[in-house]
């Protein structure tokens, strides 16, 4: 019977080019797969690789998320006039009142 290779938290650390410090939160979350023996924590590699392959598979499926809806704008902001531009003043209006006399 050929026996599963074990690693402690700093052989995990190194395999996942973390600091022993998120391997144990990752442990104490039930996150990552393992055990406490004594003190110690003890994790199978074969876990810890299916471990990172999740991981890998996750964030690579937000990114494309994240990109895809990135790429498609819901709304796009016009203005109405540009913003260098000035008014101008209305035109003269002719001057009703003194036509109806005549």
């Amino acid at each position: 019977m050929q026996s599963e290779e074990t690693l402690n938290v700093g052989a995990t650390a190194a395999l996942l080019h973390a600091e022993a410090d998120t391997v144990l939160q990752f442990a104490r979350r039930g996150e990552l797969p393992g055990t406490r023996i004594g003190k110690s924590w003890v994790f199978l590699r074969e876990d810890v690789t299916t471990f990172l392959k999740g991981h890998i598979r996750q964030e690579t499926e937000e990114r494309c998320r994240r990109q895809t809806t990135a790429a498609t704008p819901e709304a796009v902001l016009v203005s109405a006039r540009p913003h260098n531009s000035r008014r101008t003043s209305l035109p003269a209006l002719p001057d009703i009142a003194s036509r109806r006399r005549s």
